[in-house]
């Protein structure tokens, strides 16, 4: 039965699954999550968080002419890019925005 445990224990490690039970060793229990950095270019086909994402109400603000059917202007991580309005996938970058104060 302990050699069962141990190598449910190693899958779960493995698929980067941990349980919070009692019975496993302090070596073994998720003590902190780290969310994963954002990148500093958008990749095409990525669909990014909600959060990460800045809808252009006026494409025109940014030399932009009208917004293309099905489609929207957002700002991700700093860049201009063009996201499909259904599901949220990047499916184009325009370009990196000037930093500001520069």
């Amino acid at each position: 039965m302990n050699g069962r445990r141990i190598l449910v224990a190693a899958m779960m490690a493995g698929l980067g699954i941990a349980s919070l039970s009692a019975s496993m060793p302090d070596s073994m229990r998720v003590t902190e999550v780290v969310a994963k950095p954002v990148r500093e270019r958008p990749v095409i086909g990525d669909v990014p968080a909600p959060a990460q994402v800045t809808v252009i109400g006026n494409p025109g603000t940014y030399g932009l002419g009208s917004e293309l059917r099905g489609s929207s202007y957002a700002v991700v991580s700093g860049h201009l890019v063009r996201i499909d309005r259904k599901t949220g996938r990047i499916l184009s970058i325009l370009r990196p925005l000037p930093q500001a104060g520069h």
